[in-house]
């Protein structure tokens, strides 16, 4: 292997197969030859057997649904602040300029000292669950949308001043449609940032979700449903983003 080497796509996906065999065949060695506890590292069939306990006892399936709906609650209200906002800040410098001093200490605060905050604030219910994924999605989402306004090529203003372009048309002609690409992809990086939060978010008052079946299989120690139900999450998170991924593909195909 060189440095920075091109891989042909039917190499990598070779090499992704090889990965994720690895990794299985890793696990069935410790977990089957009795390497590590059971109660540390469950095997594959010990965790496939959870499942079933989980629909049936746990009701798995509703609480993927209210999971989802937390998670794309905040998302949506993040994206439907930090996109207008960053869009302002990233093209006029005094807003900017303005907001950052606010804005930019909240990505260094550790998103879980505000739960006993919002729950003051906002009780124990839905409201509190949402608004701490949307607080938890939108410090992170407001600098990349900065971010990719900015990194719009002054090129493109300078053409279209040069046209005779107003004001409103540089912003709607060129900074927006120029930096939605980057806007779509930020939206991928919090989909998995919301898919983080939402185990924090759970841990309150809730009698549905996947945070709240982990927590209560941690109470119980059944470390396999909680390998079970983190595989859950991951499942959701992977198509999730290959679905944002194809959405962006789709609408900006142009900027590839």
């Amino acid at each position: 292997m060189n440095v920075r080497e091109p891989v042909t796509t039917h190499r990598a996906r070779v090499l992704a197969l090889s990965g994720i065999a690895t990794f299985l065949a890793a696990w069935c060695v410790m977990s089957y030859a009795d390497l590590v506890p059971t109660v540390i590292l469950p095997s594959p069939t010990e965790v496939l057997r959870a499942f079933p306990v989980l629909h049936f006892e746990e009701a798995l399936v509703r609480s993927i649904g209210r999971s989802l709906y937390r998670v794309y609650m905040g998302f949506a209200l993040a994206a439907a602040v930090a996109i207008p906002l960053g869009l302002l800040m990233g093209t006029f410098p005094a807003i900017k300029h303005f907001f950052q001093p606010l804005l930019d200490p909240l990505r260094f605060l550790p998103i879980s000292a505000l739960v006993p905050l919002f729950i003051v604030w906002f009780g124990i219910d839905e409201m509190q669950k949402i608004v701490f994924l949307f607080v938890g999605i939108v410090v992170y989402l407001l600098p990349l949308v900065v971010e990719a306004v900015e990194n719009v090529d002054d090129v493109y203003l300078q053409t279209a001043t040069t046209l005779g372009a107003s004001k409103t048309q540089l912003v709607r002609h060129v900074l927006v449609p120029g930096s939605l690409p980057a806007i779509g992809e930020a939206l991928r990086v919090m989909n998995g940032i919301g898919w983080t939060y939402v185990i924090l978010a759970e841990v309150v008052n809730a009698r549905y979700g996947l945070g709240y079946l982990i927590t209560v299989a941690g109470k119980r120690s059944h470390v396999d449903q909680i390998f079970a139900l983190v595989l859950v999450i991951l499942v959701i998170g992977v198509v999730t983003d290959w679905l944002i991924r194809m959405v962006n593909r789709s609408l900006f195909a142009w900027a590839e």
